[in-house]
């Protein structure tokens, strides 16, 4: 049986738009934990934060992953918490082939600066307050079985880079 495909990687990295191309490319199936929990919780998940807390927010997203692993022969992309939680880990790299689509702070910055309202994490953040971001979570993302750098990349490149990548870790 062939593993899922997970895409990891800090908020702005592109896991939503690679995952969709990469799923359509090898005609498996796509979800995205964050669209699954705007769809169960009729709610963005910066808005479920907002108005239910964090603790009820990683419970529902672990409720989502828990979901999510169910599918077998899918691409699942997470959203950039995801791996910060320890069974959302175990789960996605037990069911899984993990993929870090890994991004620089400026790279980051550059991709979710018109979308603060969505990311409210990174609202008011500068360059360095990313990277600091990014340098705490990046033992989370370390567990994975394929990073693909996507700084300085187009789309289309990175696309070819996770399909060719995961050819490989198959072979």
């Amino acid at each position: 049986m062939e593993k899922n495909i997970v895409l990891i990687g800090f908020m702005g990295s592109g896991k939503t738009t690679v995952g969709r191309r990469v799923a359509a490319q090898l005609g498996r199936d796509f979800y995205d934990t964050d669209e699954w929990l705007k769809k169960s919780e009729k709610m963005p998940p910066a808005q479920i934060i907002a108005k239910k807390g964090e603790k009820y927010f990683e419970g529902a997203q672990r409720f989502a992953v828990m979901n999510l692993c169910e599918n077998e022969h899918c691409v699942i992309s997470t959203g950039g918490n995801t791996m910060k939680d320890r069974q959302n880990r175990d789960l996605l790299k037990e069911n899984g082939i993990l993929v870090w689509l890994k991004a620089d702070a400026n790279t980051v910055y550059q991709n979710t600066s018109s979308s603060h309202n969505r990311r409210p994490e990174l609202a008011g953040a500068s360059v360095e307050d990313i990277a600091a971001m990014l340098k705490e979570r990046e033992p989370y993302y370390e567990i994975c079985d394929i990073c693909v750098e996507v700084d300085e990349r187009d789309m289309d490149q990175i696309v070819a880079t996770v399909l060719e990548e995961i050819q490989k870790f198959n072979n």
